[in-house]
């Protein structure tokens, strides 16, 4: 009689266990929580390196390169925001499936707030304007909200806040936007000691305000001092970056960092530059600084944004 050859080696046959080796590179510890984050998976998009952080601000210009950042990396981001929720759906795809989440919140709400860092070990806080709406005055944005952001991270046990600035933030600034993130900057150490504080120069891309807005106006580009503002402009990406090493680095915990460009431009440089690369005249038009702001008052009645009298003084 012959054996089944199917059940030759059934017995005592086990699957192999495959462990795998974690270094230290997968284990994150955070500084002044204590908290120990360990990855799962893979390295990269298709895995969660433990990681989890809120992004608020997360629908800006900041915000998409800072989102497409952490999920590339493996990070669960939480990404709130205000109105639709197509707002933020272009955020989605830069993260693996369920490692976007949009989330509506007011950011006069603290409990809205509070659900969007309840699960996060790091808070990034993006949310700022160079104009008023009716809805938003600047202190209840880059000052009240500032605070209530530190004030509930604090609670919910947050590990990391990142707070993003302006490097010409000054109690004595001739912008009222820049005053307010000046004391913005004031309240948030004080309600979250350990945040760490950006201040970044004008930034520039892909979907900038300074460069592309030279382009959509060259028949009729409004100046002031006929163009000598100094500016240090910074690429957007170079910023995400740099937070993303100040999210990883527990030693930069409670420090603040300004990021500008080593070499200063003025705006007339910057208009020459934008004239060689279209290979087209740009038009520029000089305007005395209070005409300027005049007309930009008037800009604010309309239904859409223009210009403000406060961007006139950035």
């Amino acid at each position: 009689m012959f054996a089944n050859p199917l059940n030759r080696g059934i017995k005592g046959l086990s699957a192999p266990v495959t462990l795998a080796r974690r270094g230290k590179a997968d284990v994150v510890i955070r500084k002044t929580t204590g908290q120990v984050l360990v990855g799962r998976g893979t390295y990269g998009r298709q895995s969660w390196n433990g990681q989890t952080a809120t992004v608020f601000g997360c629908t800006g210009f900041l915000g998409r390169y800072i989102v497409a950042r952490l999920a590339r990396e493996g990070t669960k981001v939480i990404v709130p925001y205000r109105g639709l929720e197509e707002y933020a759906r272009h955020l989605r795809p830069t993260g693996d499936l369920g490692m976007v989440i949009p989330m509506e919140f007011d950011l006069r709400n603290s409990k809205q707030i509070e659900e969007c860092v309840r699960y996060s070990d790091v808070v990034i806080n993006l949310i700022g304007r160079n104009y008023e709406t009716k809805n938003f005055s600047f202190d209840q944005v880059h000052i009240e909200g500032a605070q209530r952001i530190a004030d509930v991270s604090r609670e919910a046990g947050v590990s990391r806040l990142i707070h993003m600035s302006s490097i010409n933030a000054k109690s004595n600034a001739h912008s009222q936007a820049l005053v307010s993130k000046a004391f913005g900057e004031q309240r948030v150490r004080e309600h979250f000691p350990g945040a760490n504080i950006v201040r970044s120069a004008t930034m520039y891309g892909y979907e900038d305000e300074l460069l592309n807005n030279i382009g959509k106006f060259k028949h009729f580009y409004m100046t002031v001092n006929h163009a000598q503002q100094k500016l240090r402009p910074v690429c957007v990406s170079d910023v995400a970056h740099a937070i993303g090493i100040i999210r990883d680095n527990e030693d930069t915990v409670g420090q603040t960092f300004e990021l500008y460009n080593p070499k200063e431009y003025s705006r007339k440089d910057i208009v020459e530059l934008v004239q060689f690369l279209l290979h087209e005249k740009i038009w520029q038009v000089n305007v005395p600084p209070k005409l300027l702001r005049l007309a930009a008052q008037v800009a604010n009645a309309l239904p859409f944004h223009y210009t403000s009298h406060h961007e006139v003084d950035l």
